[in-house]
């Protein structure tokens, strides 16, 4: 970050694995308490294929926060979609919408399939590599981002003496000629209030992260220790910096807390491994843990968590009891939420539009040749 005073930036995996079906209502609790602790975000993943070991139903993440979106104010709504069998005129259509109703507090978590179960429920017999498919989720992204542009900022006018609605000039054709996909363009949905949803992307679903760093904006890191993140962070960064962006790295965390260590070190050892070996875990008094995330941020590993233990249960609903005041106490977090949209709490700046201005020949459609 180059923030002149850094601020962690925080998030909650909701309902990221759950033990029954779950409800609205799970989702909202969830959400609430996130908002009351004064997270930046919270993630809902897209489920894509009945867990084998555990099956339970699962809502359809972006109809959930469409859903919610006008209940709950300020926080970020990031929201699971795969690029691997859908295609982005209709998803980034989808979430420059959940943008729209929620006031620009919209994100997009890019998800690749990742079994051959959910690939067979997308018409596939066999997933592709993991290689294939981050190249197809580069590409989809990359298209995405145009088709937000293809409307510039001030497209509607309203001009009932011209008999416009919209300036047809400030409508673009994309003219996208990919390996993977052609589309000319333009959306037929406004740009994003935050001019881009923010893009989150995991290490999970990305054959080169580090490569990530060049099309993300905030990036969910799983690394096993210190020293990992530190050089995983400062490769991301440099690669950030050379194509002139900002990104946001974020280390996906387990928080154990307890009152005693003994008992937070008695309840880590239950914690699923499974669970543990794709985050680093934390354990101990809302002090120690505060310690260790405070550690973590300050060695330059991270730029802020994802709380991936997060869901509708008390453990939740303690760890952003106990912890999130004592960051606050400290200048490690912020006591009010500074700004309306995701970006802004993120501090990630607007993008400005590359078709501004440029000549367009979208107008033929709507005003015919003159």
């Amino acid at each position: 970050m180059n923030d002149t005073h850094r601020h962690l930036v925080i998030g909650a995996d909701i309902l990221h694995a759950p033990q029954r079906a779950a409800l609205l209502e799970d989702y909202r609790r969830a959400v609430q308490i996130a908002a009351a602790g004064l997270l930046d975000f919270v993630l809902l993943r897209d489920a894509r294929a009945l867990l084998s070991n555990a099956p339970a139903g699962r809502l359809d993440a972006l109809s959930v926060a469409a859903r919610l979106a006008p209940e709950v104010a300020h926080i970020g709504l990031v929201v699971g979609k795969q690029t691997t069998s859908s295609e982005p005129f209709t998803v980034s259509r989808e979430l420059a919408t959940l943008d729209l109703v929620s006031g620009g507090r919209a994100g997009w978590f890019v998800q690749t399939l990742q079994s051959t179960a959910e690939a067979q429920n997308y018409g596939t017999q066999e997933l592709s590599s993991l290689e294939a498919r981050s190249a197809q989720s580069d590409e989809y992204v990359a298209v995405s981002r145009k088709l937000w542009d293809s409307w510039e900022d001030d497209a509607v006018v309203v001009d009932r003496a011209r008999g416009w609605y919209l300036n047809p000039h400030k409508l673009h054709h994309i003219d996208h000629r990919g390996q993977h996909f052609q589309i000319r363009g333009p959306s037929i949905t406004y740009r994003p209030p935050q001019g881009h949803v923010v893009v989150m992307q995991s290490d999970e679903d990305s054959a080169d992260i580090v490569a990530a760093a060049a099309t993300a904006d905030v990036i969910i890191q799983h690394n096993r220790g210190l020293v990992a993140a530190q050089q995983a962070y400062a490769a991301q960064q440099t690669i950030a910096a050379a194509h002139g962006r900002t990104v946001r790295i974020l280390q996906r965390v387990v928080i154990v807390c307890a009152d005693t260590t003994a008992d937070a070190y008695a309840r880590s050892a239950q914690v699923d491994v499974a669970v543990g070996k794709r985050a680093q875990v934390m354990s101990g008094t809302a002090e120690q843990v505060a310690d260790q995330l405070g550690l973590w941020f300050n060695a330059n590993a991270c730029d802020g968590y994802v709380l991936a233990n997060a869901g509708p249960s008390d453990d939740y609903a303690h760890v952003i009891d106990s912890v999130i005041p004592v960051l606050q106490r400290r200048g490690l977090f912020h006591q009010a939420y500074h700004g309306t949209t995701l970006r802004e709490h993120l501090g990630l700046e607007r993008p400005a539009n590359p078709y501004a201005g440029a000549a367009s020949e979208a107008h033929i459609a709507y005003e015919g040749e003159r």
